[in-house]
């Protein structure tokens, strides 16, 4: 007498498996012109992904002399900012942050005065130098970019980098600065 159950083998399990990713696939390109439902995330992009694997448990520490290595100009190493000691991958947007991009000058630095102050203009405000603003706007706009780089799907945090002692006067304050209050 024959067993009236059914028996899946190993290989009829791959291929509903294999149906299931297959019509998902098509499915997804149908409504949405992409494998994966529009998404387009940094999880898809293979050098977080190493990142993630490789280096996720050892954040990177620079210094700024290293940092300053990573602003584009070589091809073959990633391209980081930093906003107040915190350093980011921003390598996936070379039009923006590569050379020749309208924020190239924020890259292989830590340029935290101009987020705070928004004077693209003058170069002496491309530095970590937060002497003679108001520290609680400071505060608040280093801490919202920050935020900003943290959250987005295209850049992903990658470690530190340690501030050399300031030496000098800082920077005067420019014709666009921002005044506490004002947004």
């Amino acid at each position: 007498m024959r067993d009236s159950r059914t028996k899946f083998s190993f290989l009829d399990i791959l291929r509903i498996l294999g149906g299931i990713l297959f019509l998902n696939a098509f499915l997804s390109w149908w409504f949405t012109s992409t494998s994966t439902w529009g998404y387009r995330g940094k999880w898809l992009n293979t050098d977080y992904l190493k990142f993630r694997l490789f280096n996720a448990n050892n954040p990177l520490n620079l210094t700024i002399s290293e940092l300053s290595l990573y602003n584009g100009t070589d091809k073959h190493l990633p391209i980081y900012l930093a906003i107040d000691g915190i350093v980011f991958d921003v390598s996936s947007s070379p039009k923006v942050y590569g050379p020749g991009g309208p924020y190239h000058e924020l890259t292989g630095k830590d340029a935290a005065r101009v987020y705070v102050t928004g004077c693209f203009n003058k170069k002496d405000e491309y530095t970590y130098d937060l002497r003679g603003l108001d520290e609680t706007e400071a505060e608040n706009d280093i801490q919202s970019w920050q935020q900003f780089f943290f959250d987005h799907d295209k850049y992903w945090y990658v470690g530190t980098v340690q501030h050399e002692p300031i030496t000098s006067d800082p920077p005067a304050p420019c014709e666009h600065m921002k005044f506490p209050g004002m947004h």
